[in-house]
Parts: C-alpha cells; sequence; structure tokens
C-alpha cells in the first residue's frame, strides 16, 4: 500500500477515535441518555471501524 494511502487510513482512524471521543462527551452531558443508546452508537461506531479495516486490508492485495 502506498503511503498515501496510508495516511487516508490513519487520518481515517483519527476522525473515528475523535467520533468515539466527542459521542461520550455528549453522552455524558446528557441526562436524557440512556445505556442503550450509548451501546447502540458504540456498535455502530464499532461497525464502520471493522467496513474500514476490511476495505483497508482489499487495498492492501
Amino acid at each position: 500500500m502506498s503511503d498515501e494511502k496510508k495516511d487516508r487510513f490513519k487520518r481515517v482512524d483519527k476522525a473515528i477515535d475523535k467520533v468515539r471521543e466527542e459521542f461520550d462527551e455528549v453522552v455524558d452531558e446528557s441526562k436524557e441518555a440512556g445505556g442503550e443508546a450509548r451501546e447502540d452508537v458504540r456498535e455502530a461506531i464499532d461497525d464502520v471501524h471493522v467496513r474500514i479495516d476490511k476495505l483497508r486490508k482489499r487495498t492492501d492485495e
């Protein structure tokens, strides 16, 4: 994989980490957000991350 492609994936990884951090802060600040909502969003974020990893592996081939 070229350095340019690696850099793109690094930026995507950082963006996903930032989304997780921001989401956790929003939930922590919100009195109405329940644990179930938090888990649903975390699962969705994790799913996106898994899909990106699959794409990264296909790009390596």
